[in-house]
């Protein structure tokens, strides 16, 4: 074997033909733009999560309440029937007690 080994040739450096001071001012401009679009992309989520929560939250609360007030509800209404059995019962028990009038 001898010493040469086939291995592909390091990358030269790009040659840019714009002078170094332009390049940087360039390059700094587009890690900003895209740093500014994370960050501003960062708190549009953050906020969104935070409605989410809130909606969230506040849809539990209300499912609750609609659920005790389906309770109450049907409470009431059986109260209600049986309020009006007794008070059917009480005119039968009336008509009975006076009579068939002839």
């Amino acid at each position: 074997m001898d010493g040469h080994t086939d291995s592909t040739p390091d990358p030269t450096p790009k040659d840019y033909k714009s002078r170094p001071g332009a390049l940087a001012w360039f390059f700094r401009k587009s890690r900003d733009g895209w740093k500014r679009k994370y960050r501003d992309l960062k708190v549009t989520v953050k906020g969104l999560k935070n409605r989410l929560a809130d909606l969230t939250e506040s849809r539990q609360q209300w499912r609750a309440k609609a659920e005790q007030a389906g309770q109450r509800l049907g409470a009431l209404e059986a109260e209600n029937a049986e309020l009006r059995a007794r008070m059917a019962a009480a005119e039968d028990k009336k008509k009975r007690a006076t009579g068939p009038v002839r």
